[in-house]
């Protein structure tokens, strides 16, 4: 029996398809055994396909990975036939090997080919990276949407006890991000009356509404 191919580290949606470059480990390369038979079979072409197809790789979803149909990969290596992929692929996807990627929509997994010797360890460092820039980006936005709230509140004569309410503060801020409103003093009004159930009396609000 079979044994069952390995799991990608990836999911399906999770891509680096806003990249325009990845590391390239010469050393890893220059030493391995796909470049020595290439050259030994004086294949030297085959090493500039097996680059276009990790490059492409990188642009594919999930990140690091290529389909396993040869239609798809005969395009993607750029040939003109499926009959002239056919002739070089068993060199150029030296390396590549089924792996198994989660299907959060669906709940199961599909195949794909991934590359554990050069490609997997790129991709795991740069989406890690990737979802690190990407948390700094949304709690930039965050922030200074709660500046802008509470300037807005201040022009408009909010009582201070509001302004200065984180939760309140954060809860308005978390309206705003899902409604993709403008923070205007007619909008902060309205956020106010929903969310924090203001009314305009001047009394302390013990708690911020929930959903």
């Amino acid at each position: 029996m079979d044994a069952e191919p390995d799991r990608w580290p990836l999911r399906v949606g999770e891509t680096l398809s806003s990249h325009d470059w990845f590391p390239f480990y010469g050393h890893k390369f220059l030493s391995s055994s796909f470049l020595r038979r290439a050259v030994k079979q004086d294949r030297r072409e085959d090493v500039g396909t097996a680059l276009i197809l990790w490059a492409e790789a990188m642009r594919e979803d999930p990140a690091g990975t290529l389909p396993t149909n040869d239609i798809d990969l005969a395009d993607i290596a750029r040939f003109a036939t499926v009959e002239e992929w056919l002739a070089v692929k068993e060199n150029v996807l030296h390396g590549w090997v089924p792996v198994l990627v989660e299907d959060g929509r669906s709940g199961g997994t599909i195949e794909r080919l991934g590359h554990s010797a050069l490609i997997e360890e790129i991709v795991q460092d740069m989406y890690k990276r990737k979802r690190g820039r990407d948390a700094a980006r949304d709690a930039g936005r965050h922030a200074l949407k709660k500046h802008k709230i509470r300037k807005k509140m201040t022009e408009m004569g909010v009582e201070a006890h509001i302004i200065e309410n984180d939760r309140a503060i954060l809860a308005l801020a978390e309206h705003f991000e899902h409604s993709e409103l403008y923070i205007t003093p007619d909008n902060v009004r309205a956020a106010m009356a929903e969310v924090l159930e203001y009314t305009g009396q001047v009394t302390p609000i013990s708690s911020v509404k929930r959903n």
